[in-house]
């Protein structure tokens, strides 16, 4: 097979990679290391994404017709060798080995992807932004129309990830308006928290970029995705997004932004270590907190008994599912077989002191680094993303919105879209 058909192989499986980045259509495996209290837990097993194909495919075009691309990885060999020493360490003391292998192999594909889409010359900058636009379009009139119709669509969208539910599935999202249970909207994401974080990033990104023109299909493609944005009723990526274009318009008058945006990292690391502290003094002195609160706050306490267990090291990556019925919460009751809610304690309990502070390391650079470029559509979206972690965990767990940040991380240190 010649270099040229491999190119072409290459740029198409790149646009369709970020075209079907919101697809979650996979084949998950069972192991019995996926399972807690005998329940199957999705973020346990290990899955084979559609997503996860082309990302291997254009990995091993590149070995064959782009050996510089892994040449230049020996200049950060140092930082390979100790990743590469502490995933091992990590694995070897996780409570579940195999778990923890699963991860670090994905967080190996990540690390691969932000490399890859920080050099690639393949697809330009303004391909990109419309790629990412008409998908989100796409993704965005989806999940409006299972708004509308209560339920999903099906057909020929069970290829694109969309899972079956309806107004009245057990567990699903619903919100309660004028008295009405109304579902809240998923596309083809696991959760609509999710599809609310991946959208808040394309919107920020694509609207800030300047790279779409003013006409009235553009204007109309925007509303869709905002319609759907606000389907989801995710409160903490309204938040963000309040915060992330409050932040920009008064940006102009701010003579120190780099002290702003490291201020917000500080306080989002300090204040999230506090919860660990206080959660159960809170959950005790307000036993009337709405189930989403109470349901956080218990996580955030069951991921500090985590952590002093497992301060160096932690608990292996990807095993907090797995801690649950080794400690014990504030409230029972309401454990969830789900991770904490907050990407920081996240590190912190499955890969420790030194997980999170390399986690915050690597964190401070890349927000260093945009704050020199000034490309308020590369450091604004990372800022979002950074904020809804203070409230989820779907950045690091999830597939949709983990490629999406490696990306974003990948993009923002290009030297031609940065």
């Amino acid at each position: 097979m010649n270099k040229s058909l491999l190119q072409k192989i290459e740029k198409t499986l790149t646009i369709g990679l970020l075209f079907l980045l919101p697809t979650q259509l996979a084949l998950h495996f069972w192991p019995p290391w996926s399972f807690v209290f005998g329940i199957r837990v999705d973020i346990l097993a290990p899955s084979i994404y559609l997503t996860d194909i082309f990302i291997g495919i254009i990995f091993l075009i590149n070995i064959f017709i782009n050996k510089k691309l892994f040449i230049q990885l020996l200049n950060y060999k140092i930082i390979l060798i100790l990743f590469l020493v502490f995933g091992i360490i990590n694995c070897i003391f996780s409570i579940s080995f195999p778990t923890s292998v699963f991860r670090w192999l994905k967080i190996i594909e990540f690390a691969f992807l932000a490399f890859y889409f920080s050099k690639q010359e393949i697809v330009k900058f303004s391909s990109i932004v419309k790629i990412f636009f008409y998908s989100s379009i796409l993704f965005s009139l989806i999940g409006i129309i299972q708004f509308f119709k209560s339920g999903t669509i099906g057909g020929i969208f069970y290829y694109l990830g969309e899972r079956s539910f309806n107004v009245g599935t057990p567990g699903i999202a619903l919100v309660n308006l004028a008295g009405r249970q109304l579902l809240r909207v998923y596309s083809t994401f696991p959760h609509p928290n999710s599809l609310a974080g991946f959208l808040g990033v394309i919107l920020i990104f694509i609207i800030l970029s300047g790279n779409l023109k003013k006409n009235i299909f553009n204007l109309l493609g925007i509303l869709v995705m905002l319609m759907c944005f606000i389907l989801t009723f995710s409160v903490s990526s309204y938040l963000g997004i309040f915060l992330i274009f409050s932040f920009y318009f008064f940006s102009k008058n701010i003579k120190d932004i780099k002290s702003l945006v490291l201020g917000f990292l500080f306080l989002s690391i300090f204040g999230s270590l506090l919860l660990t502290i206080f959660s159960s003094t809170i959950l005790t002195t307000f036993p009337l907190l709405g189930q989403n609160i109470s349901q956080r706050l218990d996580l955030s306490y069951i991921a500090g008994q985590i952590i002093s267990g497992k301060f160096l090291i932690g608990s292996g990556l990807g095993t907090y599912i797995i801690n649950i019925p080794f400690y014990k919460g504030v409230f029972v009751y309401s454990w969830l077989l789900q991770p904490v809610h907050n990407i920081y304690l996240l590190v912190f309990s499955e890969i420790g002191i030194v997980g999170l502070l390399s986690f915050c390391l690597a964190i401070y650079k890349i927000l260093k680094i945009q704050l020199k470029k000034k490309k308020m559509y590369f450091l604004l979206p990372l800022i979002f993303i950074l904020f809804t972690g203070l409230f989820d965990h779907y950045t690091l767990t999830l597939q949709q919105n983990t490629l999406l940040f490696s990306i974003f991380i990948g993009l923002s240190f290009h030297a031609k879209m940065a």
